[in-house]
């Protein structure tokens, strides 16, 4: 059975076409009318902060009323207040922070520097100073902090009472740079074990660093200063019983003047040379 194919009205199609295109221009316009809404908004917020902004900036509410440091042990305020370009009664808005950092930075004692505005009129600056390890004789004497790094020659106005490091010239330091910055960590390794046996770092007077990498000490026991050859490997162990020996010697009312603790073949033995006996 076939039935008749029966042909659409055109009436009906011009008035389902004549919808769609006004829903279409409806959709159109409400979406042009959103993005006119949301731009009005936007440049309204917009004025508002520039208006807002143009305020605050000329505003005497927010001049700078307070500088405050926090971490300084070498540095002066007064040196790196100058430093800064920071001065009272700038608007706290318009100062440049990471410029006024950077220049408190170039400071020979100071490692780091963060600035946190606090309103209406307060600048806190946190500073990380070097942390000094000892001295380093390149020439002239130089000053090595915790991390290894040679930041600043020494002045006496440092006022430090560290270990010297010697025995690297101002020649090698110039030619092999990268080697003679391992031995320098390696040299504050020989503190870190110092420390760690229960000797004091203040007793320590001078790290000689020899040729071959091994480590001769000058150190003060009791008022007398002893020269202590320490060689290159098992620290912990020569240390400890360097502690053993001077406890042994005090017991007899002994004292050395040289100790030697570079035996490769028994690294727990040592040879004192005592001094005469006043």
């Amino acid at each position: 059975m076939t039935g008749a194919f029966r042909p659409v009205d055109p009436a009906v199609i011009r008035r389902a076409a004549a919808e769609a295109e006004r829903s279409a221009f409806k959709s159109a316009l409400d979406a042009a009318l959103r993005t006119l809404a949301a731009a009005a908004l936007s440049a309204a917020l917009s004025l508002g902060a520039w208006q807002a902004w143009r305020w605050a900036t000329a505003s005497p509410a927010f001049a700078l009323q307070q500088v405050r440091f926090n971490g300084l042990a070498h540095a002066s305020e007064n040196e790196l207040l100058k430093r800064s370009g920071l001065s009272l009664g700038d608007n706290i808005f318009k100062v440049d922070l990471p410029r006024a950092a950077r220049q408190i930075e170039s400071h020979p004692w100071v490692a780091d520097a963060r600035i946190e505005r606090r309103l209406p009129g307060a600048l806190f600056i946190d500073v990380r100073e070097h942390r000094p390890a000892a001295l380093v004789q390149l020439g002239a004497m130089y000053v090595l902090d915790e991390e290894g790094k040679v930041f600043k020659r020494a002045t006496p106005e440092d006022g430090l009472d560290v270990p010297v490091i010697t025995g690297i010239s101002r020649e090698l330091w110039q030619l092999r740079r990268p080697e003679m910055q391992l031995r320098l960590l390696a040299a504050l390794h020989l503190l870190d074990v110092w420390r760690g046996v229960g000797l004091s770092v203040a007793q320590l007077s001078e790290v000689r660093l020899d040729e071959d990498g091994a480590f001769t000490l000058f150190a003060h026991d009791g008022e007398d200063l002893q020269e202590i050859s320490l060689g290159a490997g098992e620290l912990s162990l020569k240390l400890r019983r360097l502690v053993q020996m001077r406890a042994a010697l005090a017991r007899r009312g002994e004292r050395a003047t040289r100790i030697d603790l570079d035996n490769p073949a028994r690294p727990d033995q040592a040879a004192a040379t005592l001094a005469d006996k006043r």
